[in-house]
This record gives C-alpha cells, structure tokens and sequence, in this order.
C-alpha cells in the first residue's frame, strides 16, 4: 500500500512536472490562445520552479547527511568490538594462567555476538515490513519481560537500580510476534538502564484502556525535551545527551522498534516532564 502510494505521487508529480515546462515553453501562445494576462504564468511558474529547485536540494543535503551519519555510526559501532577482539587474540598468544586465558576468550565471544547483533539489527531495517517475516504466536508479556530482566541482572546491580516489576498477574495472552515484540521490550528497558543515573529508578507495568493494553517502562533518567519528543523515533537520531551517556548507541532500535508494534496496528508513545526529569515509554498493542 505504501509503495503504491508512493509511485502515484510520483506520477503526479512527473504530470505536474511536465505541465509547469509545458506553459513555459508556450507562453506566448498559451497567453494570446486564451487571452491570459502576461503575468499569470510566471506568477504560476516561477513560484513552482523555485519550490522544485528547493525540494531537490533538501532531498540531497538530506541524503548526504544520512549517508555521513550512517558512516560515522558503522564506522563506531563495528570498530569498537573489532578491535577489542583483535586485542584479546593477541593476548591469547602469550602464556597466560587458564582462568585469564577464560576471561579473555568469553571476551571475544561477547564481542563477536556485539558484531552480529549489529548486522541483525542492519538486516531488521530491510526486512521490519516484509509481513512475511512476522510469525504471530500467543505471547506472554510477563515471560518476556522476565527473561530481559535475567539479561540485564548484572547491569542493574552494577548501577544500583531499583526496579519495580508488575506481576502481570492478570495480563492477558496476546497474538504477536515473540521474537520481534522481544526485541522491542528489550529496547525500552535497555533504554532506561542506560539513560538512568545511578541510583535511579526503573518501573514496568501496564495498563488496559478499552481494547488497547499499552506496556509501559517509566524511569527517573536523563528525560527530553523540546524538539526531541518528535524526533526521538527517527531512523539514526540521537541527542547530544544520549551519546555521551551511550557511545555505543545507532538510533536504530526506537526506530525499528515503532515499525514493529505499526505491523502489529498498534503504536510506540514517549513522554517526559523535561530534562532530568525522567521518561516513560509506551508500547500500545491491540487487545484482539
């Protein structure tokens, strides 16, 4: 539907296109067939021409900044676990007692699975709306939520969070894609883990509003602002804040995340009080 649409505004746009140069080409016959005032069709072509001129500039200023931000981001991304496993395997060739030789193999292999998670990740953005790809199952949240949690055990400990799980006692069983709407989850709490101060505040829960249950994840963390509410699912954005907070950060995962929970017609929300003043993120799903 989305490739549909879009190829008829492109033929729209091809008409009107060659309509604009059609009146420019025959102005004066145009102006004396139907006795037009000469300066109707510069007041109508001119205008179109210079709005035309400005959208392919915007479109490839736009294109070259992606293309640098999206270069810059692999560039980060991919050298930062490479080089530490170039630099484990090095160590691995001199004597080493066997539980350091341990630490630095189980080191590579952390590394490695970083690397391919990535190139998952790169390969979700090709295939998040091929409806193909969705496997619809009964899911349970709390499962799901459950296992993120044992993921994230460590990193919650070091950072002395204080975590206020739902028992989701009562949640419903729901038709979604378990592995997707995992990595969806997993985006939200890992959000919040690295976005909040330590000592902070992390809470999960949900609610049931008519036909929509929305999973939520509130914390006490860093919060937004401004214009950063409407861009904070954008493909590649990240504010200034986020990456000093999280280097290793793509601006991906809220992005993909949103086009997940659209194949499942339901819908990601973000709302925050102001900077510092903590975030809850929502993940709105269709009850049937």
């Amino acid at each position: 539907m989305k490739l549909a649409w879009q190829i008829v505004k492109g033929i729209f746009f091809l008409l009107y296109l060659g309509f604009i140069f059609y009146i420019v080409w025959d102005y004066a016959e145009i102006t004396t067939t139907y006795k037009l005032s000469p300066y109707l069709i510069p007041l109508i072509s001119v205008p179109s021409i210079l709005a035309i001129g400005l959208k392919f500039i915007e479109v490839y200023y736009r294109a070259e900044r992606v293309e640098y931000e999206f270069t810059a981001i692999v560039n980060h991304t991919f050298r930062t676990p490479l080089t530490r496993v170039m630099w484990y395997s090095k160590e691995l060739e001199k004597d080493l007692p066997a539980d350091e030789r341990a630490l630095y193999v189980q080191d590579i292999t952390n590394a490695t699975t970083r690397v391919l998670d990535i190139v998952d990740l790169f390969a979700g953005i090709k295939n998040i709306n091929d409806r193909s790809g969705y496997f619809f199952q009964a899911t349970s949240l709390r499962d799901i939520v459950e296992r993120i949690i044992i993921k994230y055990r460590a990193e919650i400990n070091k950072r002395g969070l204080l975590f206020d799980v739902s028992t989701f006692k009562d949640a419903p069983m729901l038709t979604l894609d378990l592995k997707k709407i995992t990595f969806v989850v997993d985006t939200m709490l890992e959000n919040a883990i690295f976005y909040t101060q330590k000592g902070g505040k992390i809470s999960i829960d949900y609610t049931i509003n008519g036909k929509v249950l929305s999973l939520y994840v509130r914390d006490t963390g860093m919060g937004f602002a401004g214009m950063e509410r409407f861009r904070i699912f954008n493909r590649f954005y990240r504010s200034k804040r986020a990456i000093l907070m999280n280097p290793d950060g793509m601006g991906l995962k809220l992005y993909l995340s949103s086009q997940i929970i659209k194949r499942h017609h339901g819908k990601m929300r973000a709302v925050s009080l102001g900077k510092d003043k903590g975030a809850t993120f929502y993940m709105d799903l269709p009850l049937s």
